[in-house]
């Protein structure tokens, strides 16, 4: 088992981060898209508040948006790899029928606290997801032969 332990950004080290590269955070959100990644507007969220706008070095030279952790973080060939993990993972662990909200949910399986899912809804982000072709999903990728573990 697999556990995400949200490292939440203060709006102030966020702010020493730099310049948002949006052409990266539109990427990611593009991928959540093409992998159907259910709730794609919150993952996204997710991925915004656990790296500071895809800033934050500690996630992002492990290429881990989603802050996941075994013994210690897991890092990833690259971050398309991690939106592949998370996909995986949400099918394993998701049913929206058991759940009124999506927060409710990541609360359910602690990944978050209620102080975390009020900050996901305190980001601005609501986009609609790109119209792909049917066939965008390659069941044939598979992202778990390229995860390793790193120290803090």
């Amino acid at each position: 088992l697999v556990a995400i332990l949200p490292i939440a950004l203060h709006c102030a080290q966020a702010q020493s981060l730099g310049k948002i590269d949006h052409e990266l955070v539109d990427a990611v959100f593009h991928e959540i898209c093409r992998l159907k990644i259910q709730q794609p507007n919150s993952v996204m969220r997710q991925a915004i508040l656990e790296t500071g706008w895809m800033r934050a070095p500690f996630l992002m030279k492990r290429q881990n948006l989603f802050g996941f952790k075994n013994s210690s973080y897991l890092s990833f060939n690259h971050w398309h790899d991690s939106v592949a993990f998370y996909k995986a993972w949400q099918d394993k662990y998701y049913k929206a029928s058991e759940h009124k909200d999506y927060g409710s949910f990541l609360i359910s399986i602690r990944y978050a606290s209620a102080g975390y899912t009020d900050h996901l809804r305190q980001i601005q982000w609501t986009k609609p997801c790109p119209a792909q072709p049917s066939d965008a999903l390659d069941p044939s990728l598979t992202i778990e032969a390229t995860i390793s573990t790193t120290g803090n």
